[in-house]
């Protein structure tokens, strides 16, 4: 019996959220680490496992988000 791997149609891979590596474009899901840095941002460090090029983003919220709950 032989196992026969679908390869994901161009659909999928789109829908499939990312961010491209700064240095080479290859295609990163999910960071290798997040910090919250206050109720509003958030930092993430990407590694490309094609480079190994390191490098940070940081998302901002339009609105604080409560974390004293």
């Amino acid at each position: 019996m032989e196992l026969l791997r679908e390869r994901p149609s161009a659909r999928a891979k789109r829908a499939r959220p990312y961010i491209a590596c700064a240095q080479c474009g290859e295609h990163l899901y999910i960071p290798d680490w997040s910090e919250r840095l206050d109720g509003a941002r958030v930092r993430h460090l990407w590694t490309c496992s094609t480079c190994d090029y390191a490098f940070e983003t940081t998302v901002q919220y339009a609105i604080e988000i409560d974390t004293a709950a």
